[in-house]
């Protein structure tokens, strides 16, 4: 059984993707590195402030920095939203429903996006260590 994590700070890769729509060549493997800090005590809940980069589904280099809300929990599931500001997307502002699988040690982020008129919607995961 996985129990809640112990460390406020993660060294996450970024991953993978897929997305709804076909119409163009998306990338869907999408290498880089980031930094999270939790805040899990606060009067609005818990909070994750990130920055990283990665080889986004446009085959672009992406840099970010953002937070995520995460106040609904099942177990060790965690549900809120992530904004974020981030370079080589159309839009340099992003806010996307996410979700949080979370051990003691490593952990798994989920973003996902519905398709958008001239959008693809996507699922894509990163994989986050726990640094003790």
């Amino acid at each position: 059984m996985l129990q809640p994590a112990l460390a406020a700070d993660w060294f996450v890769l970024s991953g993978v993707s897929h997305h709804f729509q076909q119409r163009r060549d998306w990338r869907e493997i999408n290498p880089g590195v980031g930094f999270e800090r939790d805040h899990r005590r606060g009067p609005l809940g818990p909070w994750t402030f990130s920055a990283g980069y990665l080889r986004n589904s446009y085959d672009r280099a992406s840099l970010y920095v953002g937070g995520r809300w995460t106040p609904l929990a099942i177990g060790p599931l965690r549900f809120g939203g992530f904004g974020l500001l981030a370079t080589g997307y159309p839009s340099p502002v992003l806010v996307l429903p996410a979700a949080v699988i979370e051990g003691r040690h490593f952990g798994v982020n989920v973003l996902a996006v519905p398709n958008l008129p001239g959008y693809s919607g996507y699922v894509g995961a990163q994989i986050r260590f726990a640094l003790e």
